[in-house]
Formats: structure tokens, C-alpha cells, sequence
């Protein structure tokens, strides 16, 4: 199982120099951002390093991270068994919503 800083199952990808970065920690999924390729971590607006983005989650099953729309949207699906629910943000992971 891969680690990065308390993120267990954690996925990367990058999008215009910037790491994406989500994994799995105490029931939820947590988006986290760098442009140093993770020795440092960008913060969001509130000061903070990482961003919920789905409570509760499967531990077992990573969320997948990707671009839509050239870059106008972050996009994550978070399993949920027996579903697969996929959440939008239009900010850069500042805010997440369900989109089913």
C-alpha cells in the first residue's frame, strides 16, 4: 500500500506543472496539490494543505483523478460499494460537489 504523508492508496496526476495528488485517510478521500512534484504542498485558500473531497469512502479503492473539459474541471471518482460516485470541482479542489 502506498503512503504519502497519512494518504494511504494515494493516485497521482499531472496537469500544467502541477501534481494532483488524492488518497484515501479516516473514512475519506483527500485531495492535496504541489508544483514541486510533492516535496511541498500549494495551499488552498482556508491555509490548508489538503481538501476533502468524499466522506465516506472505500478504503480499498483509490479515487481517480483527472482533468475535464481541457482543464475547466478536476474530476474524482470515489467508490462507494456498490456505487462509484464521481465529484466535480470548478475551483482547483476547492470545493467539491456530487455529480451522482
Amino acid at each position: 500500500m502506498a503512503t504519502i504523508e497519512g494518504l494511504s492508496h494515494a493516485m497521482a496526476f499531472e496537469f500544467n506543472g502541477l501534481l494532483y495528488v488524492i488518497g484515501y485517510r479516516a473514512g475519506g478521500q483527500y485531495l492535496r496539490r504541489s508544483a514541486d512534484g510533492g516535496a511541498t504542498w500549494l495551499k488552498f485558500a482556508d491555509d490548508s494543505e489538503e481538501k476533502l473531497v468524499a466522506m465516506p469512502a472505500d478504503e480499498q479503492r483509490v479515487g481517480f483523478v483527472k482533468m475535464g473539459s481541457q482543464g475547466r474541471a478536476l474530476l474524482v471518482a470515489v467508490s462507494r460499494h456498490p456505487v462509484i460516485d464521481v465529484y466535480v470541482s470548478v475551483d482547483d479542489g476547492e470545493s467539491w460537489e456530487c455529480e451522482g
